[in-house]
């Protein structure tokens, strides 16, 4: 069966988490890493044959995503223990593009305080 093409809200929502770049190498300190689309697997959003929603994804470079030793398709296991669970990061990611909104409206704008993990300015306390 073929998958349905992306309707043009889900287009924009994966383009502004992809230009947040890769969530594990802003938690390593490495910002602005090119990122490419996870689209998280858990429990009671996918199954069998079944991917997570457009909506359901996070930023990760190819590194921490498809190739590196620490990739989540390479070992999903070391990968949580280093970073978090996929619903963590979805959390972080949502917190993220609620602090100016998501530009495709899925994400009302929050202007919240809350730790940014894609800041630099955030490495370094006074």
């Amino acid at each position: 069966m073929a998958k349905k093409a992306a309707t043009k809200q889900e287009k924009i929502h994966l383009n502004a988490v992809a230009e947040l770049g890769c969530i594990a190498c802003a938690k390593l300190g490495w910002h602005g890493s090119p990122a490419e689309i996870h689209h998280i697997k858990a429990s009671g959003i996918t199954g069998m044959g079944l991917r997570a929603s457009h909506f359901h994804s996070i930023p990760l470079c190819p590194s921490h995503h498809r190739h590196g030793e620490y990739a989540y398709h390479h070992s999903p296991e070391n990968f949580t223990y280093t970073f978090g669970t996929q619903e963590e990061l979805l959390k972080e990611v949502q917190d993220w593009l609620a602090r100016d909104g998501c530009p495709c409206g899925c994400i009302k704008k929050t202007g919240g305080e809350s730790p940014n993990p894609f800041d630099m300015s955030n490495l370094f306390y006074e």
